[in-house]
């Protein structure tokens, strides 16, 4: 399953300190969790940002979840928002519609 997320990180906090974060999940083992691997992780001027996950197993929404929580865990209100949507490539999307 790909998984598209998309964040908007806490402006009030110090770049470094988010930086800090991350280094210390990937560290950890934490980032990214178990069967999980981003294919992008962006982040835009302002703070926004993008990252796209390739999960497998049946548990996929349970990791995606896990993902979100491991980073709020290590440092709440890190994120002001945080969505994320299962996506399928466009041809396949044509498919299904095509139908």
């Amino acid at each position: 399953m790909i998984v598209v997320s998309f964040w908007t990180l806490n402006t009030s906090l110090p770049p470094s300190k988010m930086a800090e974060v991350g280094a210390k999940l990937m560290q950890k083992g934490l980032f990214p969790p178990k069967n999980s691997k981003p294919l992008a992780w962006y982040v835009c001027t302002g703070g926004r940002g993008v990252t796209i996950t390739e999960i497998e197993g049946a548990d996929a929404n349970e990791i995606d979840f896990e993902n979100w929580q491991i980073w709020l865990k290590e440092c709440p209100g890190i994120f002001t928002s945080f969505e994320s949507y299962p996506a399928v490539p466009v041809a396949k999307a044509m498919e299904i519609v095509m139908k």
